[in-house]
């Protein structure tokens, strides 16, 4: 495993307490605003913004599709549409996508030990990723 965060060194073989360290750092508007987990065979969790404002995805990479975070129980202070902005952009997400970094931190914590993710989390495919030639 790897992890790797916006203006911070990778650091291979993370440990659980880098981990949240990392993660916690967080913040949509400071130095470091995302950050991403990969295991050996390609397969990553990634978040962006920080806090009480983030959003997750995770690749599957044997199937090359990419997964967005949501939740049963929307959220009350975003509307559909509402933009996430951070140091890589702005992300347009949906009232349900909204998750806080407690959340994320289960998330990475479960997928950086090779555990199911947590039950509470359903993903939806996003069709972002374009690959010329296939």
């Amino acid at each position: 495993m790897k992890l790797e965060a916006e203006n911070s060194p990778v650091i291979a073989g993370v440990s659980h307490v880098q981990l949240i360290k990392t993660l916690k750092k967080l913040k949509s508007y400071g130095p470091s605003s995302f950050a991403c987990i990969t295991d050996d065979d390609g397969n990553y969790v990634q978040v962006a913004g920080g806090r009480f404002t983030c959003f997750i995805e995770r690749y599957d990479a044997k199937n090359k599709k990419l997964y967005r975070g949501y939740h049963s129980n929307s959220s009350t202070n975003f509307e559909d549409g509402t933009l996430l902005s951070f140091g890589g952009g702005c992300v347009e997400l949906k009232k349900d996508e909204w998750f806080n970094i407690d959340e994320v931190i289960e998330v990475f914590s479960l997928f950086s030990q090779n555990q199911d993710l947590p039950e509470n989390v359903y993903w939806r495919e996003i069709n972002v990723l374009s690959q010329s030639g296939n």
